[in-house]
C-alpha cells in the first residue's frame, strides 16, 4: 500500500512540479509572474521538470492566436527546467461554445495547438529529459525517464476527449480522429517500459468524476456512450498487469486531491480550476525497494491530505 505522509525524504532533487487549469484569471497571471507567489516558488524549487495537464485558459475566453500564444509564453518561461504540456479541452474542443466570439472549428485549433505549444525550443528542452520520446503517431505524447520512474502523457481532453459538443466542425472527421487519439493512446500506453520501478500517466481530462453507466465509445459506436471507460479499464488493466505502483495526474475538475483506485493505483487532481491557484510539488523516493510519492502544495509546503470523492 502507497504511503504519502510521514516519509523521510532524502532526495530534494527526485521532485518534479505538476499543474493544471491556469492562468484562468488575472490573479492566476499575478501569481505566475517572476515575483508573484507561484512564479518565485518555483524559481526557488528543485525540480527536474514543470508538467502542465492541459487548460491554459478558462473556457469562457475564445481561443485566440493571440490569448494562446500569450498563454504559452507565461507558460514556459517559467522554469530554465523542461516543461511538458498535453493538451486540454479549453485551448480546442471548446473553441465552438455559443457564447466565444470568436468561435472556432476545434480540429483548425488543434491544429493550431499543436504546431504553437511543441515548438523547436520546447523539443530542445524536453530532450533533457532521461530517454525522451514522441509518439510517432501522435506527437503530443511523450515518454521518459526520472528517478527510475517511467513518465507516460496521454492525449484525453474533456468533452470525452472530443467526442461531445462537436459545435462547428465536421462531426465525422472529429470522431474519427477521436477514434485515432483511442487506439494511440492505448498503444502507446502498452508500450510502457516494463523494466521502470513504477509509472506516472498524465493527461487532462478527469475520466473518473465525469464517468457515466454508457458504453464505451468506439469506432462502431459514436454516441450516447462514455468516452473516457475505455481509459479507465486500460489503466486499471495496466496497473493490475505491472503490479508497481502508478500514479495517474490529470485536471479538469475543481478539488485538488488524492484518491487511492487500488492498491497500486492512485490518482491526482492538480490544483487549479479556480479552486486552488497552486501548483504540487511530488517527491519521488524509494522505500522498502517500493517507489513511493509525497504531494505537496508549492505555496503553503503542506502535504496534500484531502481525498477525491
Amino acid at each position: 500500500m502507497l504511503s504519502f505522509i510521514g516519509l523521510t525524504w532524502a532526495l530534494s532533487s527526485n521532485a518534479f512540479l505538476v499543474m493544471g487549469d491556469m492562468p484562468y484569471t488575472p490573479i492566476d497571471a499575478l501569481n505566475l509572474a517572476p515575483k508573484g507567489v507561484l512564479g518565485s516558488k518555483i524559481n526557488t524549487t528543485e525540480h527536474a521538470f514543470l508538467l502542465h495537464v492541459g487548460d491554459i485558459k478558462s473556457g469562457a475566453e475564445p481561443c485566440t492566436n493571440e490569448l494562446l500564444t500569450k498563454n504559452k509564453q507565461l507558460l514556459s518561461a517559467l522554469t530554465t527546467q523542461p516543461f511538458i504540456y498535453t493538451p486540454g479541452d479549453n485551448e480546442w474542443t471548446d473553441c465552438d461554445r455559443a457564447n466565444l466570439t470568436p468561435r472556432y472549428d476545434e480540429l483548425e485549433r488543434l491544429v493550431f495547438l499543436k504546431s504553437l505549444m511543441y515548438d523547436r525550443a520546447y523539443l530542445e528542452k524536453a530532450k533533457q529529459l532521461e530517454q525522451f520520446k514522441r509518439q510517432a503517431s501522435m506527437a503530443e505524447n511523450a515518454r521518459w525517464q526520472f528517478a527510475g520512474v517511467e513518465f507516460i502523457t496521454l492525449h484525453i481532453a474533456g468533452t470525452h476527449n472530443g467526442r461531445r459538443q462537436i459545435l462547428n466542425s465536421d462531426k465525422q472527421l472529429a470522431y474519427q480522429q477521436a477514434d485515432a487519439r483511442d487506439a494511440n493512446n492505448l498503444q502507446w500506453l502498452a508500450q510502457a517500459n516494463p523494466t521502470a520501478k513504477g509509472y506516472v500517466i498524465a493527461f487532462q481530462a478527469d475520466i473518473y468524476t465525469h464517468q457515466t453507466d454508457q458504453p464505451a465509445c468506439s469506432a462502431a459506436l459514436r454516441q450516447t456512450c462514455d468516452g473516457f471507460k475505455v481509459y479507465r479499464d486500460a489503466i486499471r488493466e495496466f496497473a493490475s498487469t505491472v503490479k508497481k505502483p502508478v500514479l495517474v495526474i490529470h485536471g479538469d475538475t475543481g478539488p485538488y486531491c488524492q484518491q487511492p483506485l487500488a492498491n497500486n493505483l492512485t490518482r491526482l487532481n492538480v490544483p487549479g480550476d479556480y479552486m486552488a491557484s497552486d501548483i504540487a510539488k511530488v517527491a519521488l523516493a524509494q522505500q522498502n525497494a517500493t517507489v513511493t510519492w509525497q504531494i505537496s502544495s508549492l505555496k503553503s509546503g503542506k502535504p496534500l491530505e484531502q481525498q477525491c470523492r
